[in-house]
């Protein structure tokens, strides 16, 4: 989904060639090119080895007949395609649910798996019993048995971050049964798929779930938003561009390895929702590639995810599940896996066409927030908007003093003029009296964001993330110079992306930024940039992690003293990441984990203390607050329940006057919404703080930032016309 529709709970296996020639499929499938079915009665012979790969969010008219998926529309018109196949419900999270366990099962969200728990057997606990091999290969997994809701971790908040990997699209994680090391160990890096195709160690069920930029989501940071589906919208077309080139390669390597030719062997490749509810939850693409099976057979019975299920039930020999006993409406696909006695051939992927997506940036009107809520001695100030329905989101903060503070953040332009599916960079200065919107600068197409503030009197950084002209991401700073923001010139960097998220500033002569990179192998590493008074550069940062590490917040107390966290991954655990900055080198601070899987996304620091929030993730602990603390030369580290819910995000930390506040979100079962979460610890440990909730939806707090006893924290608050943004301050 669009940042205007999207709900908080968004590696290659080889590298393909950037093709780039203008393409022409010819035959495109068409009403008049339609061929009746060859209505194949009963269940189709044993199938060896079956792969079910997952896109999202496109209908059937979508990619069907569209120019931009020229690998798609070949395949359907070369092997078989289900032209009457609807998915059955929305959002996407119980259509997983339902294609691995016949029915959403009271799934009705995208909340985290361990909300959305699922206390049935599914495909894959049939498949277990039944000794049938079958393994998940996930796009953007960092290591197997990763138990987080997404990679990299630092996902939702405000400003909305999309990972790339996501649990809403592994429906394993959502069954009970499966939440055990066995099953865990078979979900695992898409890279394990090539090793596997390679060495012949093909699984019976292949379960393959590419990232948010390969599936034809949309995924900023990463890259592109989604746009409006339909073939007119560039920025969605760019998507389906990308997936479907991503999507060419996959079949391409899946037929090419040595066991596609022995026996029967078929691709399914289906889309997860449509956009409509036609048949539940839209009509979408169902395409079969077989190795010896249909060839341009378009079969029009009405089939669903069931029907898919159902197949796949009868192949490997085990029971219906719920929605799959009911034969007399549930029609398994068997004429596009009957066998034909076709001959194995692997399949030349097609390039797809260049594809632009020009971004204006427009003239906006300023408004400012009306609605000023007090509650717990924190009152909602009148933050200013941009456009007349745009999303606003406010995700730092940075205060100089009580007089001095600057928020920063993104919007959606909604002039004219714009291209209403870009993101824009934002930011905003407060006097002591009012907030003031100030013009900001947009270095790339489509996606600006600045996801951090640093100030000193006079000046400010606000750090994030663009789009190039090849739609890669990397970091993006911008410098106030007193009178207007300017884009600084930033280090060209070998990597596939770079975002910056965090930033602090010693002096107007020694400022620091952090984030992650990623190296052209996949793997994610920390990032520190340094800004000396003439020039920015990166500064050596350790990499702990043996599968990825990444920083989210960084603060100072001098030029000697700098710290930094995030999260380090193994091989068996994801644990929070504390780097410090001695005036010589950065250097990991170890810091004990509570016995959990978790990440930092804020750090602060007073005198000789230093406070770290985030929260944990895995199945055990689920997502609750997390903070680490230094005093007196010792660390301790809590796990919060109290506060919040099973699903929380801590995003920010503070300390005003004798008090650290923390802020964040957390999920509210009674509203079916995110609500603000905010907690004081003022030395007698965490307590929650009912601050204000404005809004008619969502409520998130993305940063939070202290001068002398006064706290400011900024986010969002979704409307009926969108998301508005949401600034509330707390005096001592």
């Amino acid at each position: 989904m669009s940042s205007r529709r999207r709900t908080l709970f968004s590696r290659r296996l080889r590298t393909f060639a950037a093709m780039a020639l203008p393409v022409t499929v010819a035959g495109w499938i068409g009403g008049s090119a339609q061929v009746a079915a060859a209505g194949v009665a009963g269940a189709p012979q044993h199938y060896d080895h079956v792969f079910v790969v997952v896109m999202e969010n496109h209908g059937y008219s979508d990619v069907i007949g569209n120019p931009a998926a020229p690998n798609l529309n070949a395949l359907a018109k070369q092997y078989g395609s289900a032209t009457a196949y609807y998915a059955v419900t929305h959002p996407s999270e119980p259509n997983y649910v339902a294609m691995l366990g016949g029915s959403p099962s009271g799934v009705a969200s995208d909340n985290p798996y361990y909300v959305n728990q699922v206390h049935k057997a599914s495909l894959i606990s049939q498949l277990d019993h039944a000794g049938v091999s079958w393994k998940a290969y996930l796009q953007g997994l960092p290591r197997a048995g990763y138990q987080g809701i997404c990679y990299p971790a630092a996902c939702n908040g405000a400003p909305d971050k999309d990972p790339l990997y996501v649990s809403k699209h592994n429906g394993i994680l959502n069954f009970s049964t499966s939440q055990n090391a066995a099953d865990r160990s078979r979900q695992v890096p898409i890279e394990q798929l090539g090793k596997d195709l390679h060495s012949g160690k093909v699984p019976a069920f292949n379960y393959v779930i590419p990232d948010e930029c390969h599936d034809q989501h949309g995924d900023p940071p990463y890259c592109l938003d989604s746009g409006n589906p339909g073939g007119t919208d560039p920025q969605d077309q760019r998507l389906v561009a990308s997936g479907d080139q991503y999507l060419g390669g996959l079949v391409s390597t899946i037929t090419s390895a040595s066991f596609w030719a022995k026996g029967n062997n078929a691709i399914d490749i289906v889309s997860d929702e449509g956009n409509d509810n036609a048949g539940g939850g839209g009509r979408v693409a169902n395409i079969v590639v077989t190795s010896h099976g249909p060839r341009g057979l378009q079969d029009p019975t009405f089939y669903n995810h069931y029907s898919l299920l159902q197949t796949l039930q009868h192949n490997f020999g085990v029971g219906c599940l719920a929605n799959t006993c009911d034969t007399a409406h549930v029609k398994s696909l068997n004429p596009l896996f009957a066998p034909t006695g076709s001959k194995a051939a692997a399949y030349r992927a097609l390039p797809v066409p260049p594809l632009t997506t020009p971004t204006p940036t427009p003239t906006e009107p300023v408004s400012y927030v009306t609605d000023k809520p007090t509650s717990a001695g924190w009152t909602v100030q009148a933050a200013p908007k941009l456009g007349s329905t745009a999303d606003n989101t406010y995700g730092a903060v940075a205060a100089v003093s009580a007089k001095d503070v600057w928020a920063v953040g993104n919007f959606l332009p909604d002039a004219a003029t714009s291209n209403k599916d870009a993101t824009l960079t934002l930011a905003a200065h407060f006097d002591g009296t009012k907030w003031t919107y100030t013009p900001t600068l947009n270095a790339g197409p489509n996606f600006n964001t600045l996801f951090g503030v640093a100030a000193v009197p006079g000046k400010a950084w606000g750090v994030g993330v663009r789009l190039d002209s090849g739609f890669h991401s990397h970091s993006l700073i911008e410098a106030w110079d007193g009178k207007a923001w300017h884009l600084a010139a930033t280090p060209t960097l070998d990597t596939t992306r770079d975002v910056l998220f965090s930033a602090t500033a010693v002096s107007a002569d020694d400022v620091w930024a952090v984030g992650e990179r990623q190296s052209r192998s996949g793997r994610f590493g920390t990032l520190v940039e340094h800004w000396n008074g003439k020039r920015w550069a990166v500064v050596s940062s350790p990499d702990a992690g043996t599968t990825g590490d990444h920083l989210y917040g960084v603060a100072s107390r001098g030029a000697n003293d700098v710290w930094a966290v995030g999260q380090r991954n193994d091989p068996s655990s994801d644990t929070p990441l504390v780097e410090h900055w001695d005036g010589k080198r950065w250097s990991v601070v170890n810091v004990p984990s509570a016995g959990a899987n978790g990440v930092l996304q804020g750090v602060a620091v007073r005198g000789g203390e230093v406070w770290a929030v985030g929260q944990t993730d895995d199945a055990a602990h689920q997502g609750r607050p997390l903070s680490t603390h230094l005093s007196h030369g010792h660390w301790t580290t809590t796990v919060n329940p109290g506060l919040g819910a099973a699903f929380s995000n801590i995003n920010g930390v503070a300390i005003a006057g004798n008090t650290a506040w923390a802020v964040g979100t957390y999920y509210d079962a009674a509203s079916d919404h995110q609500l603000t979460l905010v907690a004081r610890n003022d030395g007698s440990g965490w307590k929650a703080v009912n601050a204000p909730n404005p809004g008619t939806g969502d409520k998130v707090l993305g940063g939070i930032a202290a001068a002398g006893g006064s706290a400011w924290a900024v986010g969002y608050d979704k409307t009926d016309s969108g998301r508005s943004p949401l600034i509330e301050v707390h005096h001592g």
